[in-house]
């Protein structure tokens, strides 16, 4: 039962976010009549429940039917990217970076014209928010992912560190996983790990290409070589840092130990000298009384 519904739930969703932005709504509800129908209850309310989509995000899943091209030279790029990232290849990280503005500026252009043709002009910040989700599935393969799936529901965004958020990003089922990846990425995101993700996205273009070519599938951008290198950097002067504390905390303990043990010795000295102090003292008494009892 819980697989028909999530299949209700997926095919739905399909459906659902290709239609034209003024209609998604009215097509949510006539998804979830026909999901109710087939699979019951439960699948109408998640059907019911998934959200509309920002004009952007919805530009940007026109884009993922009409031109899957421009979303796969995207993808494709990101998975050689991440893979080759993973190796700190400074030499590819340099000579990418032709290539990944190139490509971010191609999909943002498609994008915006798909959006235009249908009538919903991007605005400034809307051009914005496509270049952040291209930059975002260019650095992480889930947000790769939910670009290809084409049921985005909001731009993406990438801080420069960690996962990108997806939270309320996607159409989901009810475990939260995406529904499905449009033909024009399915492969290019990494399904089979870093590298298969990279020789997939080459396939894709053409198969039987030469080893000087697949020399490509190694580069990075000099902002991730940067990134590697200044985090390389902080970890040294970290430890670098560390061992220097630990000398001054060995030095101290031993000027300590010192300073106890000259501390001990002054002590002892102090009371061998209040000893010879009491003795001279009793022996000046003495003779003073001898010389005060001479006649």
């Amino acid at each position: 039962m819980a697989d028909e519904v999530e299949e209700a739930v997926a095919a739905a969703a399909t459906s659902l976010y290709a239609v034209p932005l003024g209609e998604f709504v009215a097509s949510r509800k006539a998804l979830a009549a026909t999901a109710k129908s087939s699979a019951g209850p439960a699948a109408a309310k998640e059907v019911l429940a998934l959200r509309k989509p920002t004009v952007t995000a919805w530009a940007m899943n026109l884009t993922s039917r009409e031109d899957p091209e421009v979303v796969r030279d995207l993808v494709g790029l990101g998975a050689r990217m991440r893979a080759a990232q993973s190796r700190l290849d400074a030499g590819t990280l340099r000579s990418v970076r032709g290539e990944r503005d190139a490509t971010v500026a191609a999909y943002v252009d498609r994008v915006a014209e798909v959006a235009t043709a249908a009538g919903a002009a991007l605005s400034a910040s809307g051009h914005d928010e496509v270049r952040a989700s291209a930059i975002a599935a260019l650095a992480d393969e889930s947000a790769a992912e939910a670009l290809c799936s084409g049921q985005l529901t909001r731009a993406l965004s990438y801080s420069g560190f960690g996962e990108v958020d997806l939270s309320g990003a996607v159409g989901v089922t009810s475990s939260g996983s995406i529904m499905s990846v449009l033909p024009g990425g399915a492969g290019a995101p990494g399904a089979s790990g870093d590298s298969g993700a990279a020789g997939e996205a080459e396939r894709r273009e053409g198969e039987g290409q030469d080893d000087e070519d697949d020399e490509d599938d190694d580069e990075l951008t000099a902002e991730e070589l940067a990134r590697a290198v200044a985090e390389a950097k902080a970890a040294k002067a970290a430890a670098k840092a560390r061992r220097r504390a630990e000398a001054e905390v060995e030095a101290a303990q031993a000027q300590m130990r010192q300073a106890q043990a000259e501390l001990e010795a002054a002590e002892d000295a102090a009371r061998v000298a209040r000893k010879a102090v009491v003795a001279a003292q009793k022996r000046l008494d003495a003779a003073r009384a001898d010389v005060s009892g001479l006649p």
